[in-house]
Order: structure tokens, then sequence, then C-alpha cells
């Protein structure tokens, strides 16, 4: 769906590079010349089997539905095993010929079959519902699927249904350390899947399904607390925001214990993808709770308790995040553009906590820009358009927050200028000494000792 964001950047990169000297003029050329001749018609095929496979299995589950009365019972259950075997056995042959496309479809089949299955076995015998457990019975199904065979279609499946899972499952005083026990299994199943076959989807099905398992959590430690609004409201500015701060610093302190250490062998391209997908994806909820620090909790309290930052599912991704960013400081050995994302993240960080420790408009006003400014300078600096969009719609509903704040008031709208002026202009003029003492730096020492570029 980006694929045009990627050509322009692809583009922009090969202009750099030729002038560079790292790619020549004739290969700039041939590489334009294959982005522009791509279409996606190689991706056609696959994407329409996929919808196929889908289909085919609603068509097979119609039918037996329609003709239910008429089937024996014997012949579904004999029929259902007898299904499942073959896809297994035929994604089998298709991946030891070497087509791991349709390896990969047979397999989803498979555990579509198996999905199917279950509900109407549970129909002939006239079972009880429960969406739980069937969620759980197909979370199983799918991962055993997918690890099996190395399936992506299986683990987005699996990853459904564990969201579905945590989101049905028993309610509070039934088993629940059991149940969060088992959840975090679940998550290390699905969240390392992509890691050994990456694939966009279930990436970010993943660092979904890591959302939805805290939330879990977080919200059985609030009914068992049973505080009010404030409280709340502090445990989830501090956990959230450590959460989302934990994804963006988690790859580049991973990478730079990996160049100070000898012993720590480099990263494969699954895990450098994962790295980018939860920076991505913690970035953006960090503009988001920002915004909403500024904008939303002074709406819904009043008074935000500096206590609830105590209680564990807060303090727990709210300490993890400091020690990300004080390690990362001491790893970075003193490169700016490093630095600059630990100092950024740490600015963000403090401007998702402030309701709780403030109520003044103009400091938690002047702490939300300066971060979004902060952000939006970050992004340009590593030239991550996701992360530019981000902080610059952050940005946006900051100030237009703000502006329809000070609208009635003339003082109020000169404030509010000049704020975020002196803002603006303070950014400017440290970026301009950051980059100045770049250009007089000497040359880097050893690989082991630079620091993210």
């Amino acid at each position: 769906m980006f694929d045009w964001v990627y050509k322009k950047r692809l583009k922009d990169d090969l202009e750099v590079w030729v002038s560079k000297g790292w790619v020549s003029s004739s290969g700039a050329a041939a590489i334009l010349r294959e982005q522009d001749q791509e279409d996606g018609r190689s991706r056609l095929p696959m994407a329409l089997a996929g919808i196929g496979m889908v289909c085919v299995a609603l068509a097979l589950f119609a039918f037996i539905a329609a003709n239910w009365a008429a089937i024996p019972k014997t012949v579904k259950l004999i029929g259902i095993a007898c299904l499942l075997l073959a896809s297994h056995g035929a994604a089998a042959k298709a991946a030891a010929n070497g087509r791991r496309g349709i390896a990969d479809l047979l397999t989803g089949f498979a555990t579509l079959v198996f999905v199917g299955g279950m509900a109407l076995v549970g129909q002939i015998f006239h079972l009880p519902s429960d969406w739980a457990g069937g969620a759980f019975l197909v979370c199983l199904g799918g991962l055993a699927a997918a690890w099996l065979t190395g399936s992506k279609t299986s683990i987005v499946i699996a990853a459904i249904a564990a969201i579905m899972w945590q989101f049905t499952r028993a309610e509070l005083g039934e088993a629940v350390l059991l149940q969060d026990l088992i959840g975090l299994l679940i998550l290390a199943a699905v969240f390392a899947h992509p890691l050994v076959h990456p694939a966009r989807l279930s990436r970010w099905l993943a660092i979904s399904l890591v959302w939805v398992t805290y939330g879990r959590w977080f919200a059985e430690s609030a009914e068992i607390l049973s505080a009010d609004d404030g409280y709340i409201l502090a445990m989830a500015l501090a956990g959230a925001g450590g959460l989302a701060a934990i994804m963006v610093l988690l790859d580049p302190v991973a990478d730079l214990f990996v160049k100070w250490s000898s012993n720590l062998p480099s990263r494969g391209h699954g895990y450098w993808l994962m790295g980018r997908s939860l920076q991505d994806a913690g970035f953006l909820v960090l503009c988001a709770l920002i915004a909403a620090a500024l904008v939303l909790v002074p709406e819904i309290s009043k008074r935000v308790a500096v206590a609830g930052i105590w209680e564990i599912p807060a303090l727990l991704p709210l300490l993890l995040a400091v020690f990300l960013l004080v390690s990362g400081f001491v790893l970075s050995y003193k490169t700016t553009k490093a630095q600059s994302l630990f100092g950024a993240i740490g600015l963000a960080v403090l401007a998702v906590l402030m309701p709780v420790f403030t109520a003044n408009s103009l400091v938690l006003a002047a702490i939300s820009m300066g971060s979004l400014v902060g952000l939006c300078a970050l992004a340009t600096w590593f030239n991550n358009r996701f992360w530019m969009l981000c902080a610059y719609l952050g940005l946006t509903a900051v100030a237009l927050w703000l502006l329809q704040v000070t609208i009635g008031s003339l003082l109020g709208q000169s404030v509010f200028f000049l704020v975020a002026g002196v803002l603006l202009l303070g950014v400017a003029l440290w970026l301009a000494r950051l980059f100045r003492k770049g250009k007089d730096a000497p040359d880097a020492g050893p690989d082991r000792k630079e620091a993210l570029t």
C-alpha cells in the first residue's frame, strides 16, 4: 500500500548514493528501471490465491451446514479429519518441491479447516458455547501449524485467536494467575515466529498482542485496586508511556550492546525488521500519549494521583524504560545522533508523566510542545517519514488545542506564540550546534564504539 513512498525514497537515496560513488550511474538506472516495471503483478497470484483459499473454506462450511441433517455424524467427523490430513499432506509435498508459497496457503487452509472442524464438533455434540475456550484451541492449533511448518498464514490466525482469547477469557477470580502465565507463553510463541519467519502482518499482530496482553494485566490490576480515576490515570500514563518507550529503545540499546561486545553474534534480518516495527509502534503511541496527556487527561480528571505510578503494572514498564534510557546514554559513547534519540524519547516520557506531577496548563503545554518538536527534529534527523507523520500530527493536535484555549484572549495568544517560537528557535540553535560539533569532530573509532547510524 505504501509502495509509492518506498519508490520515492529509493529515488532520493539513489541520487545520494550515486553522488557518493556507492552506486554506479548505470546501476542506479537499472534499479529505477526495474522499479518502474514492477507493478505488483508478481504478488497478485498469491494475493488472489489467499482470498480463494478463504472462499473455498467458507464454501465447504456452508455446504456442510446446508446439508447438516443429511450427513451422518460419523461422516462429518471422518471428513473433517481426512480433509485436515490431506491439506497438511499437500502442504508438505509442496514444501518438498520448493513451492513455499503454495505450502503456506495449504497450511493456512488446514488451519481454517481445524477452526471450522471444532465449531462443527461442538454443534454435533451440542456443547455449550465457549468463545474463550474456542479461541484458545484455535490459537494452539495455529501455533502448532505455524511452528511445525513455518507457515505465516497460520501464525496470523493464531495471533488473531490469541487476541480474541485475551478479550474473552475468564473474569477476575477464576485462575487469573494461571491464565496470565499461559498468556505470556502464547505471546512469546507468537512474537518469536516473525523473528524466524519474517512477515509484516505477523510482526504487527505480534506487537498488537503485546499491547492487548499488557492491557489485560492492567485491567485486572485496576479491578483489584478499585481505585479512583486519578489513580488509574497515573497508572495508565506511566505504564503505557513506559511500554511505548521500551518499544522505541529496545532495538537501539540491543544494537549498542552488540557493537560493544565482541562475543554477541550479529542479529538476522528478522530481528532487524521486528526492531524497526517495534520502534514505529512505540513512536506512534508516544506521540498519541503526549497529545492525550495535555488534551484529554485534564478533562477526565482534575487530579491525577501520583501514587498510581508505584503500582507494578505502571512501575515495571517505567523502570525498564528508564534503564534503557540510562544504558543507552552510557553505551552511545558521546555520539550525538544516538544520544539525541535517547534524549528525545526521555523528554517524551516526561511529557506523558507531567499531568501526574502538575496541573499547570502552561507547564503542561510547554513540555508537550517541546517534546513533540524534539520528536519532529528526531524524525527529520533519522530521515524516518513515518515518525515525521506521527510527530507532526501530534504537534498539530497540541497546537490546535492550545490555539482553541487561548483564542478568546489576545494576551493568551501572545503567550502561546511566544512559547512556541522560543521552543522552535531553541531547538533549531541546539541542532545547529550539534551538527557543527559533528563536522568538527575527528573520525570515529573502531566499529564496536560506534553508535547508531
